[in-house]
């Protein structure tokens, strides 16, 4: 039986959940990426006039026009492609980063391109680091940080002559103050983040289990069913409902209530990945959204989930059981609205049934 899943259930991996608190991650939306990159392309369109509205006489010794309008077609074809990419898929750490060094290598170009020794460039590299720390957090901020100072060291050792030539006590001031602003900026955006992170968690996770409450589900949600038009896998969506959990909260307590609806959290984040969500809904229910998903990998993704709830049940003495609907997107709905409410119906008509203690399967929504 095992064998069997390990090879249907393709799932299985080290992406596997194993914290409650792994389910909450705060990323800029669409809206928010857009923003920077029609910076970019401001300050794409302003290095194009800068350089050519002064004609050779604007390149430093070794470039020429030709060159840096080469240079500028290829970041202005890079940005565009980043952007097409964020417009299909907000949520992508790696093109964050690509498009941070993308950036601090196109200023670094510019800076060397340019006949000013003490060139603008200097100033876009403060507006890099603050754009992406602001947006991305801390790491990318630190990175950032780190990045241009290099950049500025490598360019001034490159021009060494030149630069010493150009600096003075004004100059000096200049390049202070500009590190002074990137320094304290880091400060604080980190306590900004920090009470962000914490607001925005507080207003999404359920206190009690650590799973996503319904608010944060269906926001979190939104994008994946809008990507199913341009995705070749379906969406599955698993309903979880406790059985005879109103007994337990009467006979037992509402403490152990609140322990069984714990420890049922812990089994469901124990069977996913962690790019799945998983969130209590109500009281005793709970939902499961995921991606890349196809009904079979989902059937055995529920009885993972009802066998170890069961084992913990048998262990507890409770007669504790756990009913669960399976819907995929699209066939059975193109929104998370739909799906639920193609799973409850199911999960309803399956209900004479599921007194008799027998599995259901009505329409995919089954009692496990």
């Amino acid at each position: 039986m095992q064998d069997r899943r390990q090879s249907v259930d393709r799932r299985d991996s080290a992406d596997r959940r194993h914290a409650a608190n792994s389910t909450f991650v705060r990323a800029p939306s669409w809206d928010s990426q857009r923003s920077q990159y029609i910076t970019r392309f401001l300050f794409w369109a302003l290095g194009l006039a800068y350089f050519n509205i002064g004609g050779s006489g604007q390149t430093s010794t070794g470039f020429n026009i030709a060159l840096v309008n080469g240079g500028l077609v290829l970041y202005g074809v890079l940005v565009a492609a980043f952007m097409w990419h964020a417009c299909r898929q907000a949520h992508s750490p790696m093109r964050w980063w690509l498009a941070m060094w993308l950036d601090l290598t196109a200023v670094g170009f510019f800076m060397l391109a340019d006949s000013a020794v003490l060139s603008p460039g200097y100033f876009v590299c403060i507006v890099v680091i603050l754009g992406n720390g602001l947006r991305y957090g801390q790491r990318l901020f630190a990175a950032g940080v780190a990045g241009a100072f290099l950049l500025c060291l490598a360019v001034a050792a490159i021009r060494y002559d030149e630069f010493l030539q150009a600096l003075s006590l004004n100059t000096a001031s200049i390049i202070m103050i500009c590190a002074i602003i990137v320094l304290y900026a880091y400060a604080l955006t980190a306590g900004l983040e920090r009470a962000i992170t914490q607001l925005e968690r507080d207003r999404s996770i359920d206190m009690l289990t650590e799973l996503l409450n319904r608010r944060a589900l269906f926001e979190r949600a939104e994008p994946m069913f809008h990507a199913l038009s341009r995705a070749d896998k379906p969406l599955v969506v698993l309903f979880a409902d406790l059985d005879r959990f109103k007994q337990i909260n009467d006979n037992l307590g509402h403490q152990f209530g609140d322990r069984v609806l714990a420890e049922i959290a812990k089994i469901i984040l124990g069977s996913v990945r962690q790019s799945d969500l998983v969130a209590r809904y109500g009281g005793d229910e709970f939902v499961l959204v995921l991606p890349a998903t196809d009904l079979k990998q989902a059937e055995i993704v529920a009885e993972r989930i009802r066998e170890s709830f069961a084992t913990w049940s048998r262990r507890q003495g409770v007669g504790l059981g756990v009913s669960l609907g399976i819907a995929e997107a699209p066939t059975h709905g193109s929104d998370l609205t739909s799906v639920l409410t193609y799973v409850d119906r199911a999960m309803y008509r399956s209900k004479p049934v599921r007194r008799q203690g027998a599995l259901a399967d009505t329409g995919h929504s089954a009692q496990i």
